[in-house]
């Protein structure tokens, strides 16, 4: 596995961390541009919106926990969170 990226916590064999934008657009507009990654990669998280943040848990389910899967698509969320 791969180095869990910064600002993520390990929890129940999963990462988790929890995005803050300035609007509900701001937080939709995250995860629109996360989902094209996540079809192209085949490999989707489990999350929740609520008005200005997003809250996401990454685990690959079928190998039991956290895989290089897991910390690209958290690498990624946090590159596009940066933009």
């Amino acid at each position: 596995m791969s180095t869990i990226p910064q600002g993520w916590a390990q929890k129940d064999n999963a990462l988790v961390k929890s995005f803050k934008f300035a609007s509900f657009p701001s937080a939709i507009a995250f995860m629109v541009e996360v989902s094209l990654f996540c079809e192209k990669t085949d490999h989707h998280p489990e999350w929740r919106n609520v008005y200005d943040s997003v809250h996401v848990t990454l685990s690959t389910h079928d190998a039991g926990g956290i895989t290089d899967k897991d910390t690209a698509l958290a690498a990624h969320m946090d590159k596009v969170f940066q933009k």
